[in-house]
């Protein structure tokens, strides 16, 4: 719990100013009659009653006096109406509250119970029950679920019973279910393990380990042992007994140093029969190599062949033209032939075999003719093909060149509007405004600081440059109950408190009526009736401070009256 602190001298005071429900802070009158000679520490706090004996009750806790007057407070301490607001000159008071006295009753009935270790119990205060005996340094003690971090232990004895043992449990870096744990058989006497002054790591029977710089003294070596780095060549006098001992054990060692020979023989003879069957694969390489250049041989060969078959084409192209020829001289040779039938009957079977030769020739020069005639329509088809795409290469430069013309005249174009917009600019503040479709015109900024853009279709840009709209205000005068006004600038205007009532603030004045001493209105507390219980046929009187009942006494005679308390 929080450390309070209390005073015995503190005295009341009241708020400098209203709080509302969600302040964290106050301001008194007087924090130091408040505090009564005592300061609040950090981490203590200092217990205050806001509106005291009121329905505005409130406790708060005082954390910190950060000026002489000023507290930070924590709110609704103890209550459950939770925080309220508070006017000014409310009461603040240090006061004892039920916390305090309920945290006194919470520490008289917590009690423990202390064993001094001689078998006296004593039953100690402010520590609940159920936490276990109080821990005394001097006194020995037996302590359950404790964990000692960096303890320092002297000659410690560890105890267990004969089924458990004592043991020490090992966790490791990794807080989980696996542990090592440390024990020992059940002694039936004294013994001592002594831990040599050195580092390494303990041997354990099951364990496979590799021992180092170890001298083992009539050892007894059991099972199928394997003994490494062990030759005849290695053994020196000073080791003949161990070398007999193994001999005799594993074997002569000389028999295996023969078939390790014998192996080394048997790995040349594989060494000879591998550089053979590499001599082989280069033969092959080789071979491989020759059908390769008779393969590219071939190739070459086959290029000649196609090369011929080119020429042969080109010859059969020159037959096909001299055989043209001949079909023109075997025409003329029939039209001779036919002359010389008319003229020599006994030439008639040559003639008749030159006629017969020379309608075959004829024939032939017809295909030939007919070849001809198609060859040129080719060669008319394409000069027209070619006539037309030079047609079209020209009309395509004459767009383009049409093209380029335009693009020109649109670059002057851009740059005389470029340059027309830019001379329209001529000093700063210039605008250019629409005239019309497609027009415009500059209008220059203002000569008068503080005139604005205004419509007026009369003008050419349809805008003008205008004074501002000044208003219709003249002045203010002040009239009855206020002071102030003026006719330029900033006019102000007060509330004349000489003239006008004011009623003063009703705040936390309630049941109080108002009255005045001639000067100044305030609210003063009505003076109530004592009670009327019990007063019956009584008279009000008064001693001029209280106001009270009394008893009407009367004198036996009807003459004389007297008034009680008279």
């Amino acid at each position: 719990m929080t450390t309070r602190q209390y005073s015995s001298r503190s005295q009341q005071s009241t708020l400098t100013s209203a709080i509302t429900a969600g302040a964290t802070s106050i301001t008194v009158v007087s924090g130091s009659t408040l505090l009564g000679g005592v300061t609040i520490p950090a981490g203590r706090t200092f217990t205050l009653v806001i509106d005291p004996d009121t329905a505005l009750e409130e406790i708060v806790d005082a954390t910190a006096n950060p000026s002489s007057n000023t507290f930070t407070i924590v709110r609704s301490i103890d209550t459950t109406g939770g925080a309220q607001a508070h006017s000014a000159g409310a009461v603040v008071r240090h006061m004892a509250i039920g916390r305090d006295f309920r945290d006194a009753n919470l520490h008289a009935e917590a009690s423990a119970y202390y064993n001094d270790g001689s078998g006296t119990g004593h039953t100690m205060h402010g520590i609940g029950s159920g936490e276990g005996d109080v821990v005394g340094t001097d006194k020995p003690q037996t302590l359950t679920q404790k964990t000692l971090t960096s303890p320092t232990i002297s000659n410690p004895t560890f105890t267990g019973t004969s089924t458990v043992g004592a043991v020490l449990h090992f966790e490791g870096t990794t807080s989980d279910d696996y542990e090592t744990i440390l024990t020992v058989i059940d002694p039936t006497q004294d013994n001592t393990i002594t831990l040599p002054n050195t580092g390494g790591i303990v041997i354990l029977d099951t364990a496979s380990q590799t021992l180092t710089n170890k001298t083992l003294t009539s050892p007894i070596i059991s099972g199928s042992p394997t003994i490494t780095g062990l030759s005849s060549a290695g053994m020196i006098s000073s080791s003949a007994t161990p070398k007999d001992y193994v001999d005799a054990f594993f074997g002569p060692l000389t028999s295996a140093q023969t078939s390790a020979a014998s192996a080394a023989t048997s790995a040349a003879s594989a060494a000879t029969s591998a550089s053979s069957a590499s001599t082989s694969a280069s033969n092959a390489l080789t071979s491989a190599n020759s059908a390769s250049t008779s393969a590219t041989a071939a190739a070459t060969s086959a290029a000649s062949a196609a090369t011929s078959a080119t020429a042969a084409a080109t010859s059969a192209t020159s037959a096909a033209a001299s055989a043209t020829t001949a079909s023109n001289s075997a025409s003329a040779a029939a039209t001779s032939a036919t002359s010389a039938a008319t003229s020599a009957s006994s030439a008639l079977t040559s003639a008749n075999s030159a006629s017969t030769s020379a309608t075959s020739a004829a024939n032939s020069a017809t295909a030939s003719a007919t070849s001809a005639s198609a060859a040129a329509t080719s060669a008319t088809s394409a000069a027209a093909s070619a006539t037309a795409a030079a047609t079209s290469a020209s009309s395509a430069a004459t767009s383009a060149s049409s093209a380029l013309t335009s693009a020109n005249s649109a670059a002057v174009s851009a740059a005389s509007a470029a340059a027309a917009v830019a001379a329209s600019f001529d000093a700063k503040g210039d605008l250019l405004v629409g005239t019309g479709a497609g027009a415009f015109d500059q209008l220059t900024v203002a000569a008068t600081a503080g005139y604005v853009l205004t419509v007026n279709s009369a003008t050419a840009t349809g805008l003008e440059w205008s004074p501002a709209n000044a208003g219709d205000i003249t002045g203010v005068t002040a009239g009855t109950g206020l002071t102030g006004g003026g006719t330029s600038g900033t006019v102000t205007l007060n509330l004349d408190t000489t003239s006008v009532y004011v009623v003063p603030s009703q705040a936390s004045q309630s049941g109080k009526y108002l009255t005045t001493n001639g000067s100044v209105a305030s609210w003063a507390t009505v003076d109530a009736l004592p009670s009327q219980t019990g007063n019956n046929g009584k008279y009000l009187t008064t001693d001029g401070t209280t106001a009270s009942w009394a008893v009407i006494t009367t004198d036996p005679t009807p003459t004389a009256l007297m008034l009680g308390g008279m």
